[in-house]
C-alpha cells in the first residue's frame, strides 16, 4: 500500500472511529475458551468409574471461602480466573499502521479489500487451580493439563484461532485443611499466559471509495443505540480465517 493510499485509509478510519464507542469482547471470548477446554478433564476413581470434573470461573480466594461455607462442594474441581493483562512490547505495532487484506468473496465471485488499524498486542494472564482430596486424582488431572499444552494451545473462538496460550508456571500449594470438615484438600496452581490481540474494527472498501464496517469483533454502539449482535459477523487477525467467514 502506497503512502497516499495509507493516508487516505487512515483519514476514513479515523472518521469512523470518532463517533462510536468500541467494546471489545476479547477477554470474554478467551475466558469462555479456557472454561470449555478445562471442563473436559476426567479422573478414574478406585471403582474404575470415569468422573467428569467441573470447571468454574472463580478466584482461589472465593473457592476457599466456598469450601469453608459449603459441605456439598464436589472435588476434584478446577477453577479459572483472569489475574491481569499487559501490553506485549515485542509484538507491539503503532496504531497508525494500516492493515490491508485482499479476500475472495466466493458468493459474488470477486475480490474485496479490507482495511483496519493494527490490533493491540496483549498478554492475558490466567490462574488455573486444581482442587482434589487425593494425590492420585491430582496426578491424573495434571497429566491431562500438560498434554493440552504441547507446548502451547491455540485459543479458538468464533473470532480467531491465531491466539496462543502457554503455561508460564506451575506451583504446588501443598495441602489445606478446610474448616470443621477436617478434609485434606490438595491444590495445584498453573499460571497461563495468552498471547492475544484487541482488534480494531475492519472495514470493507466499497466501489465508490467509501468504507463500511465489515466482520468486526467489536460491538459498535452509536448514538446510544446498541446494534443487534446477530447482525454483526466476526473475524480475526488471520486472513485465511476471515475468508472462511465470507464464504458462509
Amino acid at each position: 500500500m502506497s503512502y497516499n493510499a495509507r493516508n487516505w485509509a487512515k483519514v476514513l478510519i479515523s472518521k469512523k472511529l470518532k463517533a462510536p464507542q468500541l467494546i471489545a469482547e476479547t477477554y470474554k471470548e478467551t475466558l469462555r475458551f479456557m472454561l470449555a477446554t478445562f471442563s473436559g478433564l476426567k479422573v478414574i476413581n478406585s471403582d474404575n468409574d470415569v468422573i467428569s470434573i467441573q470447571c468454574l470461573n472463580a478466584s482461589p480466594e472465593r473457592t476457599v471461602a466456598k469450601l469453608y461455607q459449603d459441605n456439598n462442594i464436589i472435588l476434584p474441581l478446577v477453577t479459572v480466573a483472569q489475574t491481569n493483562s499487559i501490553e506485549d512490547e515485542k509484538r507491539r505495532r503503532t496504531k497508525d499502521l494500516v492493515i490491508a487484506e485482499s479476500l475472495w468473496d466466493s458468493t459474488h465471485k470477486r475480490a474485496i479489500r479490507i482495511i483496519s488499524l493494527a490490533p493491540k498486542a496483549i498478554n492475558i494472564n490466567y490462574e488455573l487451580n486444581v482442587w482434589t482430596k487425593y494425590s492420585e486424582d491430582m496426578d491424573q488431572i495434571v497429566e491431562q493439563i500438560r498434554l493440552v499444552f504441547s507446548p502451547g494451545i491455540n485459543v479458538v473462538t468464533k473470532y480467531t484461532n491465531s491466539t496462543v496460550a502457554f503455561i508460564a508456571e506451575e506451583v504446588n500449594d501443598s495441602t489445606l485443611v478446610v474448616g470443621d470438615r477436617e478434609d485434606r484438600i490438595i491444590r495445584r496452581k498453573f499460571s497461563i499466559s495468552v498471547e492475544g490481540y484487541i482488534p480494531y474494527p475492519k472495514y470493507l472498501v466499497t466501489s465508490t471509495g467509501e468504507i463500511t464496517e465489515f466482520n468486526t469483533e467489536l460491538q459498535v454502539i452509536e448514538d446510544g443505540v446498541d446494534l443487534d449482535a446477530s447482525s454483526i459477523d466476526s473475524s480475526s487477525i488471520n486472513i485465511s480465517e476471515t475468508q472462511t467467514y465470507i464464504q458462509k
